[in-house]
């Protein structure tokens, strides 16, 4: 850390997907913090949920089929 205020800071992030009794969670307990000049590399097997994360840091998630904690 620069000692600068995290320009991204992310706590316990979990999302789950589904819809009645049937519900999967890819992402859970992720945390990070970016600061200035930083930058974030998203390492993982195929299905570790990297594009999901980063699609939930962005806003991007679709609306109705998703949660986000």
């Amino acid at each position: 850390m620069t000692g600068f205020a995290p320009l991204l800071s992310i706590r316990n992030l979990s999302i789950r997907f589904g819809a009645g009794s049937r519900w999967s969670c890819p992402v859970d307990g992720v945390s990070l913090d970016i600061a200035p000049g930083e930058v974030l590399a998203l390492v993982g097997e195929s299905g570790s949920g990297k594009s999901i994360t980063a699609l939930s840091m962005t806003g991007l998630l679709p609306e109705g089929t998703s949660e986000v904690a």
